[in-house]
């Protein structure tokens, strides 16, 4: 039952279980378009709901109700399409004073129809605003100069560090303290990031251009905290040799270099013309020195060519639906709702690339990511690769016990069990103040045992943590 169903995801994402988007991924439903469209709209004008409810009284009539019920049923019977199923008839005995009540407030704001009072209680923009209000991520190239010089570059242009104590838990988590701490920064002022290396942080409306000079001598790289996230899952050690099977316009390749202080080689794959031209000027700016770009598709590349590779970041083509500049309010695009066939086109090519990342002879650890919510791209991908690669890489729960929000969605036990796609992590807006992404890291199952597990963790957790 739709309402029901949407019932259930208001109060989730009221109690911060996850996002709009992730929760409605997760639902069973059949019919999550009308879900998506039902639960937004409802969201949107919420206020001129309750005030109908309220007016009416409604829910005196029908306690049972509750609350986010008697505001879906209102607003389909209303300014929708009509309630269908075993709610019809409590709608159907208040419906002379809901239409009273709605008449009532078109009068108290001067409007002749329906369509107009809902404009006056739009809070579309007051979402969209919301997803404007990410924060602006700058990380700290350090392929030219020191960080300690750039600080003081930025420093001496008007700007000033805003300590905070990165050992407190709620900062850690991302929590609300978090997003408090950041949306009090000043125009002029910035923070360190709680979770990547040299990365830092200004408020969604500094003026980060005044030190442009700082971004164009490739000082300064302007990328989203979860895009960061992914070399740094990759993790290789100084000297690897590296692919990156879909890396322009190459923001994640300099993060790469700058993890193996540019050593060793990273072998850079990219199919678009324009865009390979786009990372050669970008990774020149930077002054990225170990990487060899091809304009070539990534399928294509032979195995045997690539025998001192150890590890392959796969930043993989997808809907791109994770991007908050792509969100028209909450957490959807209501004119871009899922597109079923181009998904199934999508995980059928990402299925291939991760794949054929998992046959090259020497690869040990292997990290895929997409910036989609969509569980179509991402764990039913991760799922289908470890069901058909011989059981020679298993997942590796990634940043274990520093990122709280947003794991893998597990469909049933085996999921969890077996596959342990809760391993995987998921960032949102909601919770991160970042685009949302999903980043799976894999790792060569013969390689692992307990106490090499733990240690290269531990690995992981000093990088993410030494800021």
């Amino acid at each position: 039952m739709v309402y029901a169903e949407a019932k259930r995801i208001m109060i989730a994402y009221e109690n911060k279980q996850g996002s709009i988007q992730s929760l409605i991924a997760q639902s069973k439903s059949q019919h999550k378009n009308s879900l998506t469209c039902l639960i937004m709209k409802t969201m949107s004008y919420k206020k001129l709901l309750n005030k109908i409810i309220k007016k009416s009284k409604m829910l005196e009539n029908e306690k049972f109700l509750g609350d986010k019920l008697a505001q879906l049923l209102v607003y389909d019977v209303l300014f929708g399409m009509g309630v269908r199923g075993k709610f019809k008839s409590a709608v159907k005995r208040n419906y002379q004073s809901l239409t009273d009540a709605c008449e009532y407030y078109m009068k108290k704001y001067q409007v002749d129809n329906r369509d107009n009072l809902l404009k006056i209680f739009d809070e579309k923009q007051s979402f969209a605003n919301n997803s404007s209000n990410k924060p602006k991520y700058v990380y700290i190239n350090q392929l030219k100069l020191k960080k300690k010089e750039i600080l003081n570059k930025l420093i001496d242009g008007s700007y000033q560090k805003v300590d905070y104590d990165k050992k407190d838990e709620n900062y850690m988590k991302s929590s609300q303290k978090y997003k408090d701490l950041i949306n009090s920064l000043k125009e002029n002022e910035f923070i360190k990031d709680n979770h990547v290396k040299n990365l830092i942080i200004f408020k969604h409306d500094a003026k980060i251009n005044k030190n442009y000079n700082l971004f164009i001598e490739g000082h300064l790289l302007q990328i989203d905290k979860s895009s960061c996230l992914v070399p740094l899952a990759l993790n290789p050690e100084i000297d690897s040799h590296v692919i990156d099977g879909a890396s322009a316009p190459g923001n994640k390749t300099i993060l790469l270099s700058n993890i193996l202080k540019n050593t060793g080689l990273i072998h850079a794959f990219d199919i678009d013309d324009a865009r390979v031209k786009t990372m050669q000027n970008n990774i020149k700016q930077h002054n990225v020195t170990n990487v060899r770009l091809k304009c070539m598709d990534f399928l294509q590349t032979e195995i045997h060519k690539y025998d001192r590779v150890s590890h392959i970041m796969l930043d993989v083509p997808c809907s791109g639906s994770g991007m908050t500049n792509r969100f028209k309010f909450g957490d959807i695009d209501l004119e871009n709702i899922k597109d079923d066939k181009r998904l199934w086109k999508l995980e059928a090519l990402q299925r291939r690339m991760l794949l054929h990342a998992m046959s090259f002879l020497n690869v040990t650890r292997i990290v895929y990511s997409t910036c989609s919510i969509h569980q179509e791209e991402n764990e039913n991908v991760v799922r289908y690769a470890l069901k058909n690669c011989d059981d020679r890489f298993k997942l590796v729960n990634i940043f274990a016990d520093k990122w709280n929000y947003g794991r893998g969605i597990c469909l049933d036990e085996k999921d969890k069990n077996d596959f342990h796609l809760d391993y995987c992590i998921r960032t949102c807006f909601e919770s991160n103040f970042t685009n949302g992404f999903f980043i799976a890291c894999f790792e060569l199952s013969q390689n692992i045992d307990q106490d090499s597990f733990s240690t290269e963790e531990k690995t992981i957790e000093d990088e993410i943590n030494e800021t």
